[in-house]
């Protein structure tokens, strides 16, 4: 894994892996506002998404070194219920909610 590929705050990230004992592939996503909200560097944050994949085995270097790492960034976007039930009456002509 490459420090430099993603900011904290700035991006979300997404990992893959293979687990090296059950060979059996692993994802896990953060939100870009997840690492900074809970104060975590990098390293860590990573180290999170492993276990939140479901990874129960040693974090190593080389494991660190096997995963692809995807950056995204979002947009937080808030609405009140009512301006939803009002965009989804006036995209899908009736409300389903």
């Amino acid at each position: 894994m490459n420090d430099g590929t993603f900011k904290i705050e700035k991006h979300g990230i997404i990992i893959e892996f293979s687990d090296p004992v059950y060979n059996t592939r692993c994802s896990a996503t953060y939100l870009p506002e997840v690492a900074a909200n809970e104060g975590w560097t990098k390293t860590e944050a990573v180290d999170s998404l492993i276990r939140k994949a479901g990874y129960n085995g040693p974090i190593t270097d080389e494991l660190r070194m096997q995963i692809q790492l995807t950056r995204y960034q979002s947009t937080l976007f808030t609405m009140h219920y009512s301006e939803y039930v009002s965009y989804v009456k006036e995209r899908r002509g009736i409300c389903y909610l």
